[in-house]
């Protein structure tokens, strides 16, 4: 008798892993913070030289809603390097200097994508990137009986939504757990593992930021789980070493990350 082939669950980031929209994510946060400052932001778009920053500075991204003060710090004349150097002070004395919390934030950032969208649909979707060849076998995978796709992100779901459809990627709702979710990355994961239906299954979490990969790491019901860092994506050439380094993590060039997904099988190939 044959034996089945094991199922394997795929549990994708987005950004970095699917998609590139640091530049839309740049142009979305200044429509969100010209109604907080909007005498200093006058200008509709960021200037070319603070949304390169914002590039330069997107592989410290965790969250949208913080490239509404990355951008701030930015315009504040501080140079990407100052704010790498303490990145998460600076957003904190940010965060305090607009008199906001942070899911007022989150809701200002949501609020300015939704009417860039409404005024503009396709142009918002022309700022986004897809990796070379991923929708294509992110839909291979999905009418394969033996794979089964998960997005977690810390992007609001009905984006990741319109920008999958967009790519001729029809995942389901219920597959996509997005910011609204209020849950870490670890944690989706032990759930995802303790279905029912997930019984036996191989779990690869392909995820560019290294923190998220670290996260998962340390939770010992999540041994099971490959960890799988997305150079690229946002991975710095230090996230990237700190990956080869560690025993628990594997880095695959995006050739062999598609060639895995759209065979959906248990071993992955070789691909250099």
């Amino acid at each position: 008798m044959t034996p089945a082939t094991p199922i394997i669950l795929w549990a994708l980031d987005f950004d970095g892993v699917v998609c590139d929209s640091a530049r839309e994510t740049g142009a979305a946060a200044w429509r969100a913070g010209r109604r907080l400052w909007p005498q200093d932001w006058t200008a509709p778009e960021p200037p070319a030289a603070v949304l390169d920053g914002f590039c330069e500075l997107r592989p410290r991204l965790e969250t949208g809603y913080q490239a509404i003060l990355m951008l701030r710090l930015l315009t504040n004349g501080q140079s990407p390097a100052a704010v790498r150097a303490d990145f998460h002070g600076l957003l904190e004395q940010t965060l305090a200097a607009t008199g906001r919390t942070v899911p007022e934030l989150v809701k200002l950032f949501g609020d300015a994508r939704d009417r860039w969208i409404a005024a503009d649909p396709e142009g918002w979707l022309a700022r986004h990137r897809f990796y070379p060849g991923v929708p294509e076998t992110l839909a291979a995978a999905l009418r394969n009986p033996h794979a089964t796709v998960f997005i977690l992100t810390t992007k609001q779901a009905r984006f990741t939504e319109r920008l999958l459809r967009a790519a001729g990627v029809d995942l389901a709702a219920e597959r996509i757990f997005g910011l609204e979710t209020g849950r870490k990355k670890p944690e989706i994961l032990a759930e995802l593992l303790a279905r029912p239906e997930h019984a036996g299954a191989e779990c690869r979490f392909v995820e560019d930021r290294l923190d998220a990969l670290d996260a998962a790491a340390a939770r010992p019901e999540l041994n099971r789980v490959r960890l799988i860092l997305a150079p690229w994506g946002y991975a710095s050439p230090d996230d990237q070493a700190r990956a080869a380094a560690n025993p628990r993590m594997e880095s695959w060039p995006l050739a062999r990350f598609t060639a895995a997904l759209s065979g959906g099988t248990a071993s992955a190939p070789e691909t250099p």
